[in-house]
């Protein structure tokens, strides 16, 4: 008998929890759908007020259930619920009794600065290849003008007159002490220099003697008319371009021996950043004498 009572109990219980779970998710599902119906209201008026809203939305309950009874305080309390709940979103905005949508949360704000970084980051990448390009332009001009050069001097009598490929130039006073070592297999050479030096691959020493400048009707049938117009749009022959009459009455580099330098000369003559150096070094010197 115990048993059957406590059975019937158990039974009570859980029936019970059933339908108040029922009962509450049922509620939040009409809660969720009665929200979205004041969102949708408010966003195709844009502007109105809660009176306006709540009447439309009784009004709609009522054609939805043919006149039948219902309880108008609950659909106000609900309109007024869910007004809240979109103003503390930022969905809408309340000045007074008016009402004013503002749109429903998203991520534009950190789309745009992504995509603003974006923008940087390719523009960037543009004019660093656009600076690419120039310098490979510069290159391409100063080895033809060098293979015009050496085939000019194809029965000098001395070879010296010729500019080989690659080449370093290493520059530094003339007073001053180099020490030099290389390795039995030649392939690796240690300086040791007594004041500051510098030193300079073939391109920059290329464009120091003059065979980075050229003509536009050289670079016509150089380059591929795309590609001429391309750097012409955008400044990069701006460096390298010469007029005809000048093309022609520009010498040919002098100055410049593959041989040793003779004693107390420069082979070729220090920049000014080496100067300035070798000047604080000379004053460091002085300092050092007692």
């Amino acid at each position: 008998m115990t048993s059957r009572k406590r059975s019937a109990d158990d039974s009570s219980q859980s029936s019970s929890k059933k339908r108040a779970a029922d009962k509450s998710q049922s509620g939040n599902t009409g809660l969720r759908h009665f929200s979205m119906k004041v969102c949708r209201k408010v966003e195709e008026k844009g502007n109105t007020t809660y009176n306006e809203v709540a009447d439309e939305l009784v009004r709609e309950v009522i054609a939805e259930r043919g006149g039948g009874k219902f309880d108008e305080k609950n659909i106000r309390r609900r309109v007024y619920d869910a007004l809240n709940v979109l103003m503390a979103m930022d969905i809408i905005s309340k000045d007074k009794k008016d009402i004013h949508w503002k749109g429903l949360p998203s991520n534009v704000h950190h789309d745009l600065d992504m995509l603003q970084r974006e923008g940087q980051f390719r523009r960037a990448e543009v004019e660093r290849k656009r600076e690419s390009l120039r310098e490979l332009l510069v290159q391409q001009v100063c080895f033809r003008n060098l293979v015009q050069h050496n085939q000019s001097r194809e029965t000098a009598p001395s070879v010296e007159e010729k500019i080989p490929l690659p080449f370093i130039v290493v520059n530094t006073h003339s007073s001053a002490v180099i020490q030099c070592e290389m390795s039995p297999d030649r392939t690796d050479v240690m300086f040791d220099f007594s004041m500051p030096f510098e030193i300079n691959d073939d391109n920059t020493i290329l464009k120091r003697l003059g065979m980075d400048k050229t003509t536009m009707s050289v670079l016509q049938g150089m380059l591929p008319r795309d590609l001429l117009h391309y750097c012409q749009e955008h400044g990069l022959l701006d460096s390298i371009l010469i007029p005809e009459e000048q093309q022609q009455q520009q010498p040919s580099p002098q100055g410049f021996s593959t041989g040793p330098a003779s004693a107390g000369t420069d082979a070729y003559p220090p920049t000014p950043r080496v100067e300035q150096q070798q000047q604080q070094h000379q004053q460091q010197q002085q300092q050092q004498q007692p």
